[in-house]
């Protein structure tokens, strides 16, 4: 602008009539002016109907202006941890994949644990795949300082079904960690962990992605219908009648969900000892069935926390198996990088009864933390779910 020192700003109401802002202008530079709406309805003019807005200068100067726009002051809040879905100024807008859908609903069940008004909602549909989910991006870096076990409020139309919950960078998807857990009732709210004290506080992480029964594919009803609320970071690994998985594992407690994650034709049951003689009496074994799918079916689980190996490198396993000479992969991987592994295999030598298998893990990179066991029978060939492919495994442990 050049000696110009007045303008006038009308918002035309076909109401109205016209009214008028007006501002002292700073010549020779770009200044940005905020124009208060109430202004105007202080005044009695209706903002309902406003069509026309008038720029009148003083008549003897030129005035440039540029980015003309509506604003609306924010309420100072962000997107961040504990996430509740009160808000009412947050935009809790999850992104979707592979056929899971989530909306802000409100609490379909407000009793027990949760009483609070809005929830989030999971919908898993027949068109999607069986790794659908959903993510959303928080407006700061997660800070793993000081807590690093998340926990959340889950709503399941059936137990026994894996969550796994990942944290990645924005800018970078490979930058990423995730730990899986299972619901453990059916049709209550009930409040999930999720310990994340393996992580690399060296990273930056600010993307929730969640992937609700991870491995099936949905239907869109009832049954694939899932709610979770109070997603949060805490110290500890909070109130929950779950003792853990952890080593040894013998699959006898009953506080303990032995919730396995099956691949490729390998199916995992947990079960009665069928044949509770010789080296095995125990009560609770776990079954392996291969089907027909891939030769190197099989199934893992994910244990609360990283394995010690300053306590022992052999893995001892006891097997029960249909033939003699069947190899049997026994795998550690970190839950967040599956690249991250080791591997040990070691083959049956009688049929028909309990013996125990030992895998030599010496050679194993202590500095990386692992939290997935993995177990691949009969690794190498292709399974047709009868007997001959049945095998049983107890009383997983960690020794000298």
């Amino acid at each position: 602008t050049n000696d110009a020192t007045q303008f006038w700003i009308y918002p035309i109401s076909a109401s109205t009539g016209e009214d008028y802002y007006d501002a002292a202008i700073t010549t020779d530079e770009w200044v940005s002016y905020d124009i208060p709406l109430s202004y105007f309805t202080d005044l009695g003019l209706s903002m309902a109907d406003i069509y026309q807005f008038k720029f009148v200068g003083d008549g003897e100067s030129t005035v440039f202006f540029d980015n003309f726009y509506f604003w609306k002051e924010g309420s100072g809040e962000t997107l961040s941890l504990p996430m509740t879905f009160e808000s009412s100024e947050l935009d809790y807008s999850w992104g979707e994949f592979g056929g899971s859908v989530v909306t802000v609903v409100d609490n379909p069940s407000t009793s027990g644990i949760n009483s609070s008004a809005t929830a989030g909602k999971v919908v898993k549909y027949s068109w999607g795949e069986t790794w659908g989910g959903n993510y959303i991006s928080l407006d700061d870096v997660i800070d793993f300082s000081t807590n690093t076990t998340f926990q959340m409020k889950v709503y399941s139309p059936r137990a026994d079904v894996p969550i796994i919950f990942k944290v990645e960078n924005n800018d970078d998807s490979d930058i990423s960690y995730e730990m899986t857990s299972y619901t453990t009732v059916a049709n209550e709210w009930e409040t999930i962990t999720f310990d994340f004290s393996g992580i690399s506080t060296s990273n930056e992480y600010q993307k929730l992605v969640l992937f609700m029964d991870y491995g099936t594919i949905g239907d869109g009803s009832t049954d694939y219908t899932y709610y979770f609320d109070d997603i949060e970071l805490v110290a500890g690994s909070g109130d929950s009648s779950d003792t853990g998985v952890a080593l040894p594992l013998d699959f006898e407690s009953t506080d303990v969900s032995y919730s396995w994650t099956d691949f490729d034709g390998g199916v995992v049951t947990v079960m009665d000892n069928p044949y509770a003689t010789g080296n095995n009496t125990s009560a609770t074994v776990a079954q392996m069935v291969k089907y027909s799918n891939k030769t190197w079916g099989g199934s893992y689980i994910s244990l609360d926390d990283a394995i010690d190996f300053s306590a022992g490198t052999t893995f001892q396993m006891q097997v029960y198996s249909p033939r003699s000479g069947a190899d049997v992969l026994l795998k550690v991987e970190n839950s967040g990088d599956s690249s991250i592994y080791y591997e040990v295999t070691s083959t049956t030598t009688t049929s028909g009864e309990w013996e125990t298998l030992t895998f030599d893990y010496s050679g194993i990179d202590t500095s990386n933390s692992y939290h997935n066991i993995v177990l691949i029978f009969d690794n190498g060939t292709m399974g047709d779910g009868s007997s001959d492919y049945t095998f049983y495994f107890d009383n997983i442990e960690l020794t000298n």
